[in-house]
Parts: structure tokens; sequence; C-alpha cells
């Protein structure tokens, strides 16, 4: 668990990784750069993951838990943030202000090389453990359930919004937070019913969202930190 001195130790290293993947890409990185970046010997490395590509796999599955958390947290703050417009919003900020995040869920192939199909494989690992999502919302009626493939629907109207920062140099004075604003209105107006939500409907998914994401960041962390060795020096 964090707080382990080999977990501070391996988190350590992908800090250091993550911040050479996306300053110079993946082909460029090596372990010794990895090690060098971290303050550690390239052995120490090893002793957590046995490949470059174990490392940077974890790296990604640890970048999809840390999503969660901060997703977890704010429903935790605030139960009215498991409205749709609302959770998606909070989303949608933390992946724009993350590099990483956001080379995953495009897809950016310049950055990530030959992991994108990791990224691919972790956000559909994602994507499957939270599809409940969804269904959380339109049980507790959050989201209309007469939309066809709802799912699709919210999903292709939001991922939309992601997208059009590549293509929409013409627009420089738009901030995330006027992004994230303009996607909310859309999800509300498109997708939820009229009026306000029943407050216990709005607190009884908070409590859903936060069992499901707490569940597949469980099962992240239990992967990320599987190769480390428990008795590896400093």
């Amino acid at each position: 668990m964090p707080g382990h001195p080999n977990h501070d130790r391996a988190d350590r290293i992908l800090d250091a990784a993550s911040e050479l993947l996306v300053r110079w890409g993946s082909r460029k990185v090596t372990i010794d750069d990895v090690a060098r970046r971290a303050g550690i010997g390239k052995g120490t490395v090893y002793l957590h993951w046995r490949t470059k590509d174990a490392l940077f796999e974890a790296l990604l599955t640890r970048a999809a838990a840390d999503l969660l958390d901060r997703t977890v947290a704010r429903l935790r703050a605030d139960p009215a943030e498991a409205v749709p417009h609302r959770y998606l919003r909070g989303m949608f900020l933390d992946v724009v202000g993350d590099p990483l995040l956001s080379a995953m869920l495009t897809n950016d192939a310049d950055l990530l090389g030959r992991y994108s199909d990791a990224a691919f494989e972790t956000r559909t690992a994602g994507v499957a453990a939270t599809d409940g999502t969804f269904e959380v919302f339109v049980r507790n009626g959050l989201l209309r359930a007469d939309v066809p493939d709802l799912t699709y629907a919210v999903s292709a109207a939001s991922i939309g919004f992601y997208l059009q920062q590549n293509t929409d140099a013409a627009r420089p004075g738009l901030t995330a937070e006027d992004r994230a604003d303009a996607m909310a209105r859309v999800v509300q107006a498109a997708f939820e019913p009229p009026g306000e939500p029943d407050p216990a409907a709005v607190e009884a998914a908070a409590t859903e969202l936060r069992s499901v994401s707490e569940a597949y960041v469980s099962a992240c962390r239990a992967v990320i930190y599987t190769g480390e060795s428990a008795t590896a020096p400093g």
C-alpha cells in the first residue's frame, strides 16, 4: 500500500518516468534515464519492474487509478458531484490538466509510441470497470432513460470536447474551465431530465459511484506494485 518504503520508491520511479515520457516521448526514454531522474541506480528500477514495458504499463495503470482517486475525493466532499454533468466536468478538468492522461485518452502515438496499445487496454479496462456509471445515473433518475444508445451518445458528446482542442486553433481564448463548462451544459441539456434532481437519489448515486471507483482503484494498485521486492535496498 502507499506509505510502505518500497511503494514510496516505486512512486518516485513512476514520477520520473512520467516526467520523461511527457518531455521526450516513450521511444527516447530508457531505464537509465528514469533511474538518473529518480536519483537511484538502474538495478533498483529493475527490482520493481523487470522491463521497460512493465514499467510503462504500471505508469499508465497508475494514471488511471489516480484519475478515479480524484473523482472519489470529489464525491466524498460533495455528493452533488454525482450529477452527470458535474461528474463529467470534474473528470474533464482532471484529464486535460494531466499531459499523460490526455495522451492516453486521445491515443497520442507520438508521445506513447508502442505503448499506445497498452494505454488503449488500460482505458478500455477502466471503461469496462466503470461502465456501470451510466446504469447508476439512469437507475437514480439522473440521466434520461429514453435516449437510445445512451452510454454511446453521452460518451461521444463528451469526447468531442477533449479532441476539439487539437483542431480548433481559432479559439485560443477558451480556458480549460470554459471548455469544461461548455461540455457540462451540453450534457445537462441533452441527457439529464429537466428540473432539480432528487437529493436522496444524488446521495445514493454518489455512494454507488464511490464503491465502483474504489474497487477499480484497488485492483489497479495491486497490479502497479506487484513487481517490487520487499527486501530491496533504497
